[in-house]
């Protein structure tokens, strides 16, 4: 096997997966509690290969693959001035209904009343309190929140918004835009280091202009692995038909 092949064909197929992840970052830019993904290389081994340090074969050799995560920084709270704009400070998600059943993650507070009382992303989905999608009384005046996301309308508490705190969150997987989801098998814990702030939204914490570098970076990346790709295919070429042709 001619492991320069496979490894400059995986080294470009890692790339490709980091071009797609700063293209994704650069359309999140604009919604809001939007965290940026973050990739990293690191290297596969196949199982049951030799280690480098006890064999000096090509079997040992290893092959670069993208490790992606999120990133936990802050993004800016923005001022809006709505009542129903809610900005996050900490770690913690706001837990709304995905569609087609349950739960999804997000740190966009950009929520809405709808005519039947209840509370909704500007997307559609149900607000999420302790016990349920969020209520109120459509009737009864405007709606405040606590720090904690407590829910009053009229001097009388309504409700908790549901605030979740993720033990890894590089076990979340994308959605759409700020949204996002766990597997099954994993568990939120309620967040406990996480305040509300009424009438602001948190910014995306990407940076357009690292993003861009990033991609660049990417580009030329993919670039210097397919000439490796080419070199080492022509190399095979040149001596298979150096071995092919007969002595003179």
């Amino acid at each position: 096997m001619n492991i320069a092949l496979h490894q400059a064909a995986a080294a470009m197929t890692a790339n490709m997966q980091w071009h797609d992840l700063v293209a994704q970052n650069l359309s999140g830019q604009s919604s809001p509690g939007y965290r940026a993904q973050v990739g990293g290389f690191e290297e596969f081994r196949i199982p049951g290969s030799p280690s480098p340090t006890t064999s000096n074969s090509q079997s040992a050799s290893a092959y670069p693959m993208l490790r992606t995560g999120l990133n936990r920084n802050q993004g800016a709270l923005q001022p809006t001035g709505s009542l129903t704009d809610l900005g996050l400070e900490g770690p913690g998600f706001f837990a709304v209904q995905a569609p087609g059943g349950g739960r999804a993650f997000t740190r966009d507070g950009q929520f809405h009343v709808d005519r039947q009382g209840a509370l909704m992303t500007k997307e559609g989905y149900p607000v999420l309190g302790d016990t349920g999608p969020v209520r109120v009384d459509p009737q009864a005046g405007a709606v405040s929140f606590g720090p904690r996301g407590e829910i009053s309308q009229g001097g009388v508490v309504r409700g908790q918004v549901q605030l979740v705190e993720v033990a890894d969150p590089a076990q979340l997987q994308h959605l759409s835009g700020s949204y996002y989801r766990l597997p099954a098998n994993l568990k939120t814990t309620p967040a406990t280091g996480t305040t509300v702030q009424t009438g602001f939204l948190e910014g995306a914490n990407t940076s357009s202009v690292q993003e861009m570098g990033n991609m660049l970076l990417a580009m030329r990346h993919f670039e210097a692995n397919q000439r490796a790709l080419q070199v080492a295919d022509e190399r095979m070429g040149r001596s298979i038909q150096e071995l092919g042709t007969p002595p003179q």
